[in-house]
């Protein structure tokens, strides 16, 4: 702001000049404040053009660092996650009783992995058929992101990658399950992918694939529940299934999010499989309301074994709602059961992971894992889709 000189013309009356030098006196009192910020008009800002109030560019470009940064540890941490929970639940899987696993494993249990397999001159953990399918979906997933290709497109393709690995599952077959062999070979026959899947088949075996719609959609909660259920439809079409893979994905979504557990990821999961299957809501429900109240592991999980849609989700829901911030607690405990402990583990595995990030996995399991550095080669892929998407739409 330059001086006010427009008292000097000899024309000027002494009334503006006396106005005009208090004019000056105002505009030097002005320079000597303080820049003006918007804190210092809290309710106006919505009023107020930008560009009237400096940037903090710095600031600005922290918060956009950590919340790219909180996304990709997301995202890796619900993909190394879940795979981490199925290699460590799978080889207790149809073990029946606590007192089994306890013999063969320890007073403790299952401490970290027990199985490995030696391929290619590399030691591992290997993981089951629930990882297989689900890299299925995740390839797909990041390839509907990239391209944003239709629910119709990306479906066939997902249909086409589970007929392929029912054929030739990468690192062979992993004691997959009926229906998700039931429903291949009704794709392969031609049967649309939407019908392939008998009504009546309400097992685990689509749940446990459901966790990358959350990844993808999490800024679309809605758009993730309807893809992971249209998607169960290929192998299981029993309202249980479509319900658990309904909550699963919506939860996946809300946590990757950071919202709130109990008012948005707990009743967004209820909801969400409520309008698929009332009986899966109440199940879920029962399962908050026990890991609140404290009763025992033992009596939940031996309650919901896991081996039905219904009883995964809700397993996993009583485990993760126990140990909310501590995936590796989680996926002990998950793994530690007498039901379907890989597909149980797998669930909770992807939550906690998605919660707390990538970073918060045990390095050591990270390491052991089956093609670790692949998987979180596609977490990775999967969080550039999504950003370049955004930025796209932006």
């Amino acid at each position: 702001m330059t001086k006010l000189k427009s008292w000097t013309n000899p024309n000027i009356t002494p009334e503006d000049k006396e106005l005009l030098e208090e004019m000056e006196k105002k505009a030097a009192e002005l320079r000597k404040r303080p820049p003006v910020t918007k804190e210092d008009f809290p309710n106006l800002d919505k009023f107020m053009e930008p560009a009237l109030f400096p940037v903090d560019n710095e600031k600005k470009k922290k918060e956009a660092e950590e919340e790219v940064n909180a996304l990709n540890q997301a995202i890796r941490g619900a993909v190394l996650g879940a795979a981490i929970g199925d290699a460590m639940g799978y080889p207790v899987e149809f073990i029946t009783s606590i007192d089994e696993i306890k013999r063969r494993f320890g007073p403790s249990g299952i401490k970290g992995f027990v199985q490995f397999w030696e391929r290619d001159g590399r030691r591992f953990a290997p993981y089951s058929d629930d990882t297989q399918m689900a890299e299925v979906v995740l390839k797909n997933m990041i390839w509907h992101k990239t391209y944003i290709t239709s629910l119709e497109e990306t479906m066939e393709r997902i249909a086409k990658g589970f007929v392929e690995w029912a054929d030739n599952p990468q690192g062979g077959h992993r004691a997959p399950g009926m229906a998700c062999l039931e429903g291949c070979e009704a794709l392969r026959r031609g049967v649309h992918w939407s019908k392939a899947g008998r009504p009546d088949a309400g097992g685990c075996g689509s749940v446990m694939r459901a966790y990358p719609f959350g990844l993808a959609f999490s800024n679309e909660p809605a758009e993730a529940k309807r893809w992971a259920v249209e998607h169960s439809r290929m192998t299981h079409g029993d309202p249980i299934a479509l319900a658990a893979c309904a909550a699963m994905a919506v939860g996946i979504a809300q946590v990757v999010q950071k919202k709130d557990l109990d008012i948005h990821v707990l009743e967004g999961m209820v909801d969400a499989a409520s309008h698929y299957s009332e009986k899966t809501a109440q199940m879920i429900e029962r399962a908050v309301r026990e890991a609140k109240t404290g009763v025992e592991p033992q009596i939940t999980l031996s309650r919901f074994r896991g081996f039905a849609a219904h009883e995964a989700i809700a397993a996993a829901v009583y485990v993760f709602v126990r140990h909310p911030d501590d995936p590796r607690v989680a996926i002990l405990e998950a793994a530690n059961t007498i039901g379907d402990s890989d597909s149980i583990a797998t669930l909770v595995g992807a939550l906690t992971g998605a919660r707390n990030g990538f970073a918060s996995l045990p390095e050591n399991w990270v390491a052991e894992l089956e093609r670790s550095a692949i998987l979180q080669g596609m977490g990775k892929e999967l969080y550039r889709a999504i950003a370049t998407e955004e930025e796209n739409n932006y």
